[in-house]
């Protein structure tokens, strides 16, 4: 299959999901719609974003060469990027059959609109391949930001903001500031690796 095969199936795939599997259910966001975001060839895989009212996942195929049969659905494995490291675990989606998926958001409550949404998924992949060197100042808790961002561990505010305050040159950052930050930031105004870095201020 080529990079725009697999985004027409994934993107068919995940809106007959919609339609006959997720109507009803809360966790959706009606401001987000189903599209496939950046997807192309790299290192012999296709990747690429998946987005819908529900997650927004970073998709990965296996090339000619690999064999991901011998895996249990859920196994977690690591990938390098430029960037970064990323743990992917192994999925089956309906068309493609195997893949690796990598969860940038679930839900997806932190975008107004789904243009918000499409923004941070190519900020992603715009950066995936970016190299990058970061600092002590840079080093917070990547995993527990992502949680945060996502509303899934909303307890933990308190040791994030003290994490992202570390990052901070300026006062630190208030709590009431961080609550309104995770859950109606502007995506266009801040870049996915300031929000992977917590750098939510000006």
């Amino acid at each position: 299959m080529t990079p725009q095969q697999v985004a027409d199936t994934l993107v068919n795939s995940f809106r007959h999901i919609h339609e006959y599997s997720m109507q009803g259910i809360p966790l959706l966001n009606p401001n987000i719609g189903i599209e496939a975001v950046g997807f192309h060839e790299h290192d012999g895989r296709i990747l690429g974003i998946i987005i819908c009212p529900w997650l927004m996942n970073l998709v990965m195929l296996p090339s000619e060469n690999e064999d991901w049969s011998g895996m249990e659905l859920g196994h977690k494995q690591p990938h390098e990027f430029a960037n970064r490291r990323y743990k992917f675990m192994l999925n089956e989606y309906e068309g493609i059959g195997l893949c690796q998926t990598h969860s940038l958001h679930s839900p997806m409550r932190a975008f107004a609109s789904h243009e918000q949404a499409r923004a941070a998924a190519q900020c992603f992949m715009d950066e995936l391949y970016e190299t990058q060197e970061l600092g002590e100042e840079d080093r917070v808790d990547e995993e527990l930001l992502g949680r945060v961002l996502r509303e899934e561990d909303m307890e933990d505010l308190d040791i994030a903001a003290e994490a992202l305050a570390e990052t901070q040159p300026s006062p630190t950052l208030g709590m009431t500031t961080l609550g309104q930050q995770a859950t109606g930031v502007s995506v266009r105004e801040i870049s996915r690796r300031d929000l992977l870095r917590g750098r939510f201020g000006a």
